[in-house]
């Protein structure tokens, strides 16, 4: 038996490195890159409502002076 470790063995029992702190600019990259999406999404999505609106349904309903009030 060696006391000799081997290239294999080196990584087993060494120390770990230490984690990398992120930094500002990919913060704000990423924040900004989130901001983008939901805008897109909430764009598209106003955009679908509106063109799923007919205009002819929409204008088919009477005037508000054109209704009668109800006799009791």
């Amino acid at each position: 038996m060696s006391a000799h470790r081997g290239a294999s063995d080196a990584g087993l029992g060494g120390e770990r490195p230490e984690p990398q702190l992120v930094s500002l600019g990919w913060a704000l990259r990423r924040t900004a890159l989130w901001l983008l999406m939901l805008s897109v999404i909430v764009v598209a999505g106003a955009w679908l409502l509106y063109a799923s609106i007919e205009p002819d349904e929409a204008a088919a309903g009477p005037q508000a002076s054109e209704l009668q009030p109800m006799a009791r």
